[in-house]
């Protein structure tokens, strides 16, 4: 398992291989004020499908900051593919019991050699391992900046209390104590 998804990375890597937000990570990089580290750590890799934009736009101060990130060239917005049968027969399937953006972001990932970014576990976990797509979390994404030094471990820390006073689920637990306990250290290379 884990071979054939290093395998399918090598293969990504040669790619222009863009990050897949859904709507949980957007919010939660608002909420912690760090958007700036998703652009920091993927310039011009990170992509919006319609359908998770839409979800967006119910949150005034995300769809503002979702727009000046379009703006700024830093996020594109691509619409969901309705025209490729795999990934709409894929999604059919998902959105019977995951919500719309992840199914969504799921099915246009399968067939699509891109990284999904969500924290919904429950829902993408064993799907992605299942379908060896590639996928980051919030805590991944903070553990990726940590290695490559754009925040510190106490300004990870920070942003964690700081999402998760806002009602936001991410685990009550140190950067330093994911990265060593949860975190797959091949994520660096994302």
């Amino acid at each position: 398992m884990v071979l054939t998804l290093r395998r399918r990375l090598v293969r990504m890597s040669k790619q222009a291989v863009n990050i897949l937000l859904d709507a949980d990570v957007m919010i939660h990089f608002v909420k912690g004020d760090r958007i700036s580290v998703l652009i920091a750590l993927f310039p011009r890799r990170m992509v919006l499908l319609d359908r998770v934009d839409e979800e967006l736009k119910n949150n005034k101060l995300v769809s503002v900051i979702t727009e000046n990130l379009i703006r700024i060239g830093s996020l594109t917005v691509v619409p969901f593919p309705s025209r490729d049968m795999k990934v709409v027969k894929e999604y059919a399937q998902l959105i019977k019991t995951k919500g719309k953006g992840e199914s969504a972001c799921l099915a246009f990932c399968r067939h699509h050699s891109h990284i999904i970014a969500s924290s919904n576990l429950s829902d993408i976990r064993d799907y992605c391992e299942e379908h060896q797509v590639a996928y980051l979390t919030t805590m991944d994404i903070l553990c990726i900046a940590l290695h490559r030094k754009v925040l510190s471990e106490q300004e990870c820390d920070t942003f964690i209390q700081a999402v998760r006073a806002s009602n936001s689920k991410l685990p009550d637990m140190r950067i330093t104590q994911y990265r060593d306990r949860f975190f797959d250290r091949q994520k660096y290379d994302y």
